[in-house]
């Protein structure tokens, strides 16, 4: 798909069917993520991790962005992370699936523990701070009323 119809369609959705993602389709939004354009001192300072609610399922997924303990500012530690996630953004978009936002502190409380950050492969010396579920969409993506550059245009006006 061209960039203008991904970033067209590119927006969370608020259903996902409980269909298996492909080893491929996995690896394509991890790798969008660790391209993202953060300086390349701040590479190693970053984690992704993904794993199923449904233990050994792959879908849907979790993918979670973590920060290495004290590495970076308060001020851009989300700015950072923010600029990964929306690399996978687009490239779930791309793939024709959908994702959907986990901000509740319900949903990192979850995931930070030492012992669900062991289970589900999180560094102990990282704490999450980003948090996206992947996975096929109730409705296809690829039907969703694309937004023109005048609709766009009127969003900053």
């Amino acid at each position: 798909m061209d960039f203008t119809k991904v970033a067209a369609l590119n927006r969370p959705t608020e259903k996902l069917v409980a269909i298996e993602l492909t080893e491929a389709q996995i690896e394509a939004i991890i790798v969008a993520g660790l391209a993202a354009p953060i300086p390349e001192q701040l590479y190693d300072k970053f984690h992704i991790t993904f794993y199923s609610e449904q233990g050994d399922a792959r879908g849907p997924i979790n993918i979670v962005v973590s920060l290495k303990d004290g590495e970076t500012d308060e001020s851009s530690k989300y700015l950072f992370a923010g600029m990964i996630m929306c690399q996978m953004q687009l490239a779930t978009t791309n793939s024709l699936l959908a994702y959907q936002f986990i901000t509740d502190e319900e949903g990192f409380a979850r995931i930070s523990s030492p012992e669900a950050k062991k289970e589900i492969g999180i560094p102990e010396n990282y704490t999450p701070i980003q948090q996206l579920r992947v996975g096929y969409p109730e409705n296809r993506v690829d039907s969703r009323e694309t937004h023109t550059l005048s609709s766009l245009m009127e969003r900053f006006n």
